[in-house]
């Protein structure tokens, strides 16, 4: 699509050059010099263009940094350890069975309506690395992506109303810089058919989605709509939406207390449902815990407990037999099911720091959905990481890498691996040393390679 002529009946012929809301709006830059955002409808060759439905583009390895500024950029983020969201699924060290197990449980969500994956690590071990992987792969296969990061403070995981509204203000798409839930409700607005289908779909007898769905269609004024889409997104109920309320509807209202866990597992199902409507693959649901669900007070945890298994079972269902519908108490104002169940495709994988007091995941899931980062690497999966670390550090301080970076990338790969496997290092420790190794040689021409690699052999002992 990006690149493709096309013939606007006002301004002309033009470029296509970015688009926007699932091929819904082009960017185009016309031959008379003017550039403009337009719907893709107005042009003449639109139907052949959308008779072909638009699908993000499989992983290809990013680039070299284009700039030495840029290059500079990216060492120094691996410089504390931490790789750049477009680097990191070729800055993946030993994650080989893991990244096949995502790309087979988001083909399952798509597939049969949902999957689950947990991750289990020690710090730096790579679980933050595993979401921002799985982020990729599943933008890469057109999922729509809500990734949270829990804190004890901010955003603590005994607050199931305050995760749905973080995920859903932070919604990524595949084909466009938007963010939030927004440009799905709008788009979906956009096309009559689709809310007709979604009420097919609801097995919900107040679905606050369709309901949103209906006032937003209805409605001309510009205000009145933001107002629904902010409440579907977890703001608060306003005066405006009253004027757009649709006729003989009770309001379906989204409880931010009490026993919430059921009603939002339905929610993240029913944007599920909505985005395989508009031609996405479904929700990716990524939710980076930490160590936040361990240091909660004991009266806090059942009601965080409740909602990973909430959304577990609404992903999986009758596809598992560990967690029983009848554990998850309905809200005391309203009865919801569990999940849309039909049409729907939600991938959840979150992350769990080992302690004592961590989520029972066995009880929960079987061993093949459960993720247990281990201190290991593969010496030759490090070479290829020190490689490319090589030439990003050559690009960014513009040096030519000669023979005395090749035997420092060719002998630290094996001390560095068993370093790993020694527990001395972990993985965010790799990434650093093996900024830090460059540096030094850059930085005193005369040091010795030898003396460097002894030193590092005495670090890994």
């Amino acid at each position: 699509m990006i690149g493709q002529h096309v013939e606007h009946p006002q301004f002309g012929p033009g470029l296509v050059t970015a688009v926007y809301r699932n091929n819904s709006e082009w960017l185009v830059q016309f031959a008379n010099g003017l550039r403009f955002r337009r719907p893709s409808h107005e042009f003449d060759n639109a139907k052949a263009a959308e008779s072909t439905p638009a699908y993000a583009a499989p992983f290809q390895a990013p680039p070299m940094p284009q700039t030495q500024r840029e290059a500079r950029q990216l060492i120094e983020s691996l410089r504390v350890g931490i790789a750049p969201a477009q680097h990191v699924p070729e800055l993946t060290i030993n994650l080989q069975q893991e990244r096949e197990s995502l790309i087979s449980g988001l083909n399952q969500a798509h597939q049969q309506g949902g999957a689950v994956r947990a991750v289990v690590g020690e710090y730096g071990y790579g679980k933050s690395h595993m979401v921002e992987l799985t982020t990729q792969e599943a933008l890469n296969r057109n999922f729509l992506v809500a990734a949270i990061s829990l804190d004890l403070l901010e955003l603590p995981p005994h607050r199931p109303f305050a995760m749905y509204r973080e995920a859903l203000r932070h919604l990524r798409y595949p084909d466009t810089d938007e963010r939030g839930l927004e440009p799905l409700l709008l788009q979906a607005s956009s096309h009559p058919h689709i809310l007709a289908q979604l009420q097919d779909l609801s097995p919900a007898e107040r679905d606050p989605l369709v309901t949103g769905l209906q006032a937003i269609t209805s409605t001309s004024s510009s205000r009145q709509r933001q107002a629904w889409v902010n409440w579907l997104m977890g703001g608060r109920r306003g005066k405006l939406m009253n004027k757009a309320m649709p006729r003989g509807v009770k309001f379906p209202s989204i409880y931010t207390i009490g026993h919430n866990a059921r009603q939002i597992a339905f929610l993240f199902t029913a944007v599920s449902a909505l985005a395989r409507l508009n031609n996405y693959s479904g929700l990716c649901l990524l939710v980076d815990e930490a160590e936040s669900y361990s240091l909660l007070r004991p009266y806090q945890r059942p009601k965080a407990t409740l909602f990973f298994q909430a959304i577990i079972y609404a992903a999986l269902r009758q596809g598992q037999d560990k967690i029983s519908e009848d554990i998850f108490p309905q809200h005391r104002w309203c009865s919801y099911p569990m999940a849309y169940d039909q049409g729907q495709a939600l991938f959840f994988l979150f992350t769990v720091t080992r302690s004592d007091n961590r989520l029972p995941l066995n009880e929960w899931l079987t061993p093949a959905d459960i993720f247990n980062l281990e201190p290991d690497a593969d010496p030759q999966e490090v070479g290829q990481f020190l490689q490319r670390i090589l030439a990003y550090h050559a690009q960014a301080y513009n040096y030519q890498p000669g023979e005395r970076q090749t035997q420092i990338r060719r002998g630290a790969a094996e001390h560095l691996a068993m370093g790993v496997r020694n527990g001395r290092l972990s993985m965010r420790s790799v990434v650093r040393l093996a900024v830090e190794l460059f540096d030094l040689l850059y930085l005193h021409p005369d040091y010795p390679v030898a003396t460097l690699l002894d030193e590092l052999r005495e670090q890994v002992r």
